[in-house]
């Protein structure tokens, strides 16, 4: 098991889901810029979205009514 891949035989991955939500979202953009992606292009990616997707659920579920905005918020430099 690699990064949400199933190495068959040393050959190469297979996705261990099939059709999850990113796959879909994987495949609509790529046909969207018509950029051709390999599996093990595929693979990569996968595999770098396995690594940030808890943290962007996470982000994503959590509850920032309570935070102020950031007054002049500019993001070409820090916050100040």
């Amino acid at each position: 098991m690699v990064a949400g891949f199933r190495c068959r035989n040393g050959l190469g991955f297979s996705a261990v889901e099939p059709e999850t939500a990113f796959q879909r979202y994987l495949d609509g953009a790529l046909e969207i810029f018509g950029i051709e992606a390999d599996e093990t292009d595929r693979a990569v990616m996968s595999g770098v979205w396995s690594v940030y997707e808890p943290a962007m659920n996470q982000l994503r579920d959590a509850d920032l009514s309570g935070v102020e905005p950031e007054p002049d918020a500019d993001p070409s430099r820090a916050p100040s």
